[in-house]
């Protein structure tokens, strides 16, 4: 499949104010990222990598510079334009799991489909069944997330971002609460995702471990990108 241009940013930059006084975390941030790839960005706590990552995806708007999805500039689309277009082209995987432990797998996946757009039950129920098999989880759709491990758990959020078969899929410290066999299988299902779908995977990661099985690594420091490593390229500010 080729791949395409799907994010372009440019001199983005962004600071938190403490009382008086701007803390700036992102500085003059140049990049682009393509289709059919896993990108991880690493670096240090305080680095600025969620930052990042949270302006690229659209939950933040930085303080300068311009981002652009699909040749869209969604710096200048309203909250509630930029909500509907990330609900369209985005899917989230975070941290902390953030799975309902009344609901069973199968259940939790389903959740975005209460929202948008209606589908029949019948097929919402198979598209969630899908998105669990994808991930090797079809045989647990019935368990609720207290009976299941935490590579599990993030399994099953991984295919409820899945279940709206986004264009777009960002990872938030994906494998942090992991141990390595765990945080590999769930970085491996990530690439499978980017290289099947041609899909656009942006992971953040402070774990070294799973820099071998990305396509492209950026390390971020102090704000600024330092390296960016890929198949095809090397580049080193």
């Amino acid at each position: 499949m080729e791949q395409i241009e799907t994010i372009n940013i440019k001199h983005v930059s962004h600071g938190f104010l403490t009382g008086k006084i701007m803390q700036p975390v992102l500085a003059d941030i140049n990049l682009s990222v393509l289709s059919g790839e896993l990108t991880l960005i690493i670096g240090p706590s305080g680095s600025g990598k969620s930052t990042l990552l949270a302006t690229i995806s659209g939950l933040l708007r930085p303080n300068h510079g311009h981002i652009c999805i699909f040749n869209q500039n969604i710096m200048s689309l309203n909250d509630r334009a930029l909500e509907q277009f990330r609900f369209k082209h985005c899917g989230f995987v975070f941290q902390g799991y953030n799975l309902f432990n009344s609901l069973t797998a199968l259940e939790n996946v389903l959740l975005p489909l209460n929202y948008g757009y209606p589908i029949e039950r019948e097929e919402a129920e198979q598209r969630a069944y899908n998105a669990l098999k994808i991930v090797g989880m079809a045989n647990k759709q019935t368990m609720r997330p207290i009976e299941l491990s935490g590579g599990e758990k993030q399994r099953v959020a991984i295919a409820r971002a899945l279940i709206k078969n986004p264009p777009l899929l960002f990872a938030d410290e994906p494998t942090s609460a992991l141990d390595k066999v765990s945080g590999q299988n769930i970085i491996d299902i990530l690439r499978t995702i980017a290289h099947k779908r041609n899909a656009t995977v942006v992971a953040v990661s402070h774990d070294h471990r799973l820099i071998s099985h990305a396509d492209r690594i950026i390390t971020i420091e102090d704000g600024r990108i330092k390296h960016d490593v890929s198949k095809n390229k090397t580049k080193t500010e």
